[in-house]
């Protein structure tokens, strides 16, 4: 049986450059894994395009911390409004990613509260400090390759 590369969408918040700070480096990862990878800035410019979510067995969606990270983070409306929007939620493969600047806070724990509240589950997930990317940048490619299958 022929070699079926498996598809993977990291969807990010790229407000203030925080989640893209991370994206590029966290897709070729994921590629040198075998991964065919595509990214979508959710709120992006392009409000009007449609992704067609069945194409992927996995997501990644991040969002910014975008204060210091000491009180209990929000869900961006939009990445909300992104995970409503997701079909069969509870089929898919998901990582999160948060991006903080100062402190960590609670976003991851505020995408994985809203993944769960849809029906899915997180398979993965990492806060990244802005200023030292590099540091557990391979936390999400590999749980991805361990777990997404």
């Amino acid at each position: 049986m022929p070699f079926k590369p498996i598809r993977l969408l990291i969807a990010y918040d790229d407000t203030r450059g925080f989640c893209g700070s991370v994206v590029p480096r966290m897709k070729q990862m994921l590629e040198e894994r075998a991964f065919v990878v595509d990214t979508f800035v959710i709120g992006g410019p392009d409000p009007r395009e449609r992704l067609d979510l069945e194409l992927y067995t996995g997501l990644i969606v991040g969002a910014p911390v975008l204060r210091a990270g000491l009180r209990p983070s929000t869900l961006p409306e939009p990445v909300a409004a992104f995970l409503d929007g997701v079909d069969a939620l509870d089929e898919k493969k998901l990582a999160v990613f948060s991006v903080y600047g100062l402190w960590p806070g609670t976003m991851v724990e505020a995408l994985k509260q809203k993944v769960g509240e849809l029906g899915g589950e997180c398979v993965a997930e990492y806060a990244y400090w802005r200023l030292k990317p590099e540091w557990g940048e391979h936390v999400v490619p590999a749980e991805c390759m361990i777990r997404i299958r």
